[in-house]
């Protein structure tokens, strides 16, 4: 067999099977977790955590232009996904790394907290942004980046943002 079968999943829709044991699960419960029968465990639809950098300097944030899908050729910050057991702040330096060969230092706590999809039928995920700045290196794109643009305050609006929180995240940095 070639391709991928079209089965109908969304990601709001609680877990069937228990991923552990593939037990059919019972109902959902109003919290939305359902329990396996066999092993016991609680199963939940969870926001995959995610973190991205507002990195300000001289009056310009440093934004990136993406390489790949979902919204291939369109804005965002710095960042990707924390992976598992990983802090937030080294998930940010570590994918500020990987996509722009820089250091960054990271302030605490983070400034913006916003729910959102990744991709129109992708996984839900949690962006949590940090301030951060420099410490080494000059961005080069790398990774999932195609391009590096330093923009002012002025030229927010007339770009094409992958996520509309992400315009507010680095507005609100630049009017720092």
């Amino acid at each position: 067999m070639t391709g991928r079968l079209d089965i109908s999943f969304t990601a709001t829709e609680p877990f069937r099977f228990c991923p552990a044991d593939g037990s059919r699960l019972g109902p959902p419960r109003p919290s939305g977790g359902a329990t396996c029968p066999v092993c016991g465990r609680s199963w939940y639809r969870n926001p995959a955590p995610a973190v991205g950098a507002a990195i300000v300097e001289d009056g310009k944030a440093l934004v990136t232009v993406r390489a790949r899908e979902p919204y291939r050729g369109m804005i965002d910050v710095p960042g990707g996904f924390v992976e598992l057991g990983e802090h937030p702040v080294d998930a940010l330096k570590r994918e500020v790394m990987e996509e722009l060969d820089v250091e960054v230092e990271v302030e605490w706590p983070p400034v913006m907290f916003a729910p959102h999809r990744y991709g129109d039928d992708g996984v839900y995920a949690l962006a949590i942004g940090f301030r951060a700045r420099i410490i080494s290196g000059e961005p080069s794109p790398s990774d999932d980046v195609a391009d590096v643009l330093r923009i002012t305050r002025d030229e927010l609006d007339a770009l094409a943002f992958a996520w509309e929180h992400d315009r507010q995240f680095i507005r609100n940095a630049l009017r720092r």
